[in-house]
């Protein structure tokens, strides 16, 4: 017998992050830094823009702000993707473009949440009719992330499923790291040889 799809709000709950142009601050505050694009894909183990630390935004919030906590599930509005917070960007603030993700530990493996979110048919195919019709930026709202379905195997399979998953990508970055340095070797070799 096949389980019927349940929404993502039954098996997990989602706080979205803070605008930032309505954070309150003040100069004496503790500076904060943001968990952005540069610290998401980092953690997606894609390739990203290095950003040097001056040029991240700084806030220095007077009220309490959400920030991110190693191992937390994090959803990108604008990428359409989820990730597992690494420690190096633990205690970072969320803006508005991302989403902290609690899932309920006794229904849902968090990594198997990451890889159903990313990679799943099921929910391709909910994030393309969730982002139909959009023109110039394909974001998800989080009223349409919450309303999302999966079908959920035993949480054995979805360790399983999970674990395989984040080992697969990081192994490919890895990888494709790899294949990068040896191409510019290779490029440094060939332009010694003119000279």
């Amino acid at each position: 017998m096949k389980n019927e799809p349940v929404p993502y709000s039954t098996v997990a709950s989602f706080t979205p992050g803070a605008h930032v142009s309505r954070i309150r601050q003040n100069d004496e505050a503790k500076a904060c830094r943001f968990y952005a694009t540069e610290q998401f894909m980092s953690d997606c183990w894609q390739p990203g823009n290095t950003m040097s630390g001056d040029k991240e935004q700084v806030v220095r919030p007077t009220q309490a702000v959400l920030s991110v906590r190693t191992g937390d599930v994090v959803i990108s509005l604008i990428h359409g993707k989820a990730a597992i917070v690494s420690p190096e960007h633990a205690g970072r603030l969320l803006s508005n473009n991302y989403v902290r993700v609690e899932v309920d530990s006794r229904k849902v493996v968090p990594a198997w949440f990451v890889w159903h979110f990313n990679e799943s048919r099921e929910s391709r195919r909910q994030q393309a009719l969730a982002t139909q019709g959009s023109t110039f930026v394909l974001r998800l709202s989080l009223t349409e992330v919450r309303q999302f379905t999966a079908t959920l195997p035993p949480l054995n399979k979805q360790k399983a499923i999970g674990g395989l998953y984040l080992a697969t990508t990081e192994k490919r970055h890895y990888q494709e790291s790899l294949a990068a340095l040896n191409e510019q070797q290779i490029l440094s070799q060939l332009s010694d040889m003119i000279q």
